[in-house]
């Protein structure tokens, strides 16, 4: 699953992207909303975060361009300082899914994002270790050897 994150904040796009792409999404980022723009239309992402208050164009300009496109049902999840009713007024108006203060929580963003478009599908990694075993990484369950048997726990066990 792709995700747009545009902010015109490094430290905001920085952390953003490590987080999300530690919980498997696939992110791009645009430090201003003309890139964002341009980026939307050739990333074609599954989300767009975006902040309000950027030097060159709005991010409720940027608002105004997804959902006034083709694929105008991208979800939008605006995280913005700006707290004027207003403001947020306009964005739920324009299309925006959600509504975040700066500062972001981390944590809260991933539970809205997931909400918004479902978490993505992690693919089974495996390594070899240097003693020679194969370790999987991201496992579900997990397979043991038990009296010449093997038994299969669930992830819950």
């Amino acid at each position: 699953m792709k995700i747009l994150t545009i902010d015109d904040q490094q430290l905001i796009l920085l952390s953003v992207e490590k987080r999300l792409t530690e919980l498997g999404y696939d992110v791009m980022t645009a430090d201003s909303g003309q890139k964002g723009i341009e980026l939307y239309d050739s990333f074609q992402p599954d989300l767009v975060l975006v902040d309000i208050n950027m030097p060159d164009i709005s991010g409720l300009e940027v608002v105004k361009h997804i959902k006034g496109g083709e694929r105008n049902a991208t979800p939008v999840l605006v995280m913005s300082g700006n707290t004027e009713e207003a403001i947020i007024m306009d964005g739920f108006t324009l299309g925006i899914d959600d509504y975040m203060k700066k500062p972001v929580s981390l944590s809260e963003m991933s539970a809205r994002i997931k909400r918004l478009i479902g978490a993505p599908v992690v693919e089974l990694k495996t390594e070899i270790s240097t003693g020679g075993r194969m370790l999987q990484k991201n496992c579900v369950g997990v397979v043991i050897p038990c009296y010449n048997e093997e038994e299969r726990l669930s992830g819950t066990e």
